[in-house]
């Protein structure tokens, strides 16, 4: 096959049939396998004083894959109360999670998840007066915007002055006047600065905690975030992540040479750990083009409502072509896929940059009826994807065991389930 065509990564074209008649389609598939080769790798980084890896449970909060890291002996990062509750809910103690939400109302949920160890990362200086006000005398987390990011696209960014995330670095003051206020302890700096961020930019936020963690001689952990690089489509580099882990173990090194303080490193993967362990296999089921100037166009029973991040953040998905009979073809073609989603930007071969544009992918020559696999399906796509839009139901999804065999994790929705909250006044 032509070298731009890309190829699945865990599954062989017979595992593609079998998961459609099995389970239907659209279907995600998980691999057991290439979850555990990734928390091995992130768990090994080279680190000075102790490493903490925490799963990003927003990237695939699925209570199998849940499960699975925490078997690992993996921490948790959670965005919400709510990923926090579907954690415990998984079985997960509550001392193993580690909260950092934009919302964090201190109502009974949360408080009772705090008292039973949940380890709380004010994000504001707001979040930090309500926290103070709770547990005067506790010890708290801070996440702080080191006055810049770096990200896969710009809407990645998550640092820098056109970020909400985080307490801005020139308010350090104001930080260490309410720690003071309510007798905190400061224990653990978090800073995050983007996902698919660029490593020698984590570095420079490494040294900004650095200097912060100075004033506050409480500090035992930083915490690096998430964000880290995979390698989903041929055109991508190598990431090297054990490159930036040494300069960061070296950065340590030094504080501890001056300071006498050994301080801990904690990360927060999700993409990393899960992306390139999952797959969506969806059926092609129209087959259309513009004329022979214009584009050609697959239409697949999937889109946004199964994964938005072509859409919404103009990135690609390696995309593979699998005949519903017999070998892989090695006739190439370039040709759009789009949802099956009534709406004009369910489009998953578009980019963004340096202008928004189609981009077709090369794929092995496609009918209707054939599968079209979308790789790198594991993280941010159930978990982010526009649900019930057009009223389709929630996709199955399927773990692939280490043993090859088959397990369902979760059902598809049927058309009661999707409406099972809805309320019909009297009277209608």
């Amino acid at each position: 096959m032509d070298v731009e065509v890309e190829s699945l990564k865990f599954l062989s074209p017979d595992d593609v049939r079998m998961v459609a008649e099995r389970f239907g389609t659209p279907t995600f598939v998980y691999d057991e396998a290439t979850i555990k080769r990734a928390a091995a790798e992130m768990a090994a980084l080279p680190n000075a004083f102790g490493l903490t890896v925490r799963y990003s449970l927003k990237a695939c909060p699925s209570q199998a894959i849940i499960r699975l890291f925490d078997r690992e002996g993996f921490a948790f990062d959670a965005s919400s109360v709510w990923e926090a509750r579907r954690a415990v809910l998984a079985g997960v103690h509550p001392g193993r999670i580690s909260l950092t939400a934009q919302e964090a109302v201190f109502d009974h949920s949360l408080k009772e998840l705090i008292d039973q160890g949940l380890q709380f990362d004010a994000g504001s200086l707001h979040q930090l007066t309500e926290y103070g006000k709770q547990y005067p005398s506790g010890s708290i987390a801070v996440r702080v915007n080191p006055g810049f990011g770096s990200g896969l696209v710009n809407r990645l960014n998550s640092g820098g002055v056109n970020s909400s995330f985080g307490i801005w670095h020139d308010q350090i003051p104001e930080m260490k006047a309410a720690l003071e206020e309510y007798g905190l302890k400061l224990v653990r700096l978090q800073s995050h600065i983007g996902s698919g961020h660029h490593w020698n930019i984590l570095v420079d936020a490494v040294k900004k905690l650095l200097a912060i963690a100075r004033q506050f001689p409480d500090v035992q952990t930083l915490d690096l975030g998430g964000g880290y690089r995979v390698k989903a489509l041929l055109s991508d580099p190598e990431y090297d992540h054990t490159e930036w882990a040494r300069v960061v173990a070296d950065e340590l090194t030094t504080f501890a040479e001056e300071t006498g303080r050994r301080l801990r490193i904690e990360v927060e993967p999700g993409t990393f750990l899960t992306a390139l362990s999952g797959a969506l296999v969806t059926r092609v089921i129209d087959r259309t083009d513009t004329g022979s100037e214009g584009q050609t166009f697959l239409k697949i029973n999937s889109g946004l409502t199964e994964i938005a991040r072509p859409s919404y953040y103009g990135v690609t998905h390696p995309l593979v072509s699998v005949p519903a009979e017999g070998p892989l073809r090695t006739e190439v073609e370039k040709c759009n896929v789009v949802g099956h989603c009534c709406i004009a930007g369910d489009v998953l071969t578009a980019v963004y940059q340096p202008e928004e544009a189609l981009a077709p992918a090369s794929l092995g020559r496609t009918e209707i009826g054939d599968y079209l696999v979308i790789e790198r399906a594991g993280s941010y796509c159930s978990s982010m994807s526009m649900k019930n839009f057009n009223s389709y139901p929630e996709a199955a999804e399927v773990l692939r065991r280490a043993d090859g065999s088959l397990d369902l994790i979760r059902s598809r929705q049927t058309l009661e389930q999707l409406v099972a909250n809805e309320v019909i006044p009297s009277g209608l």
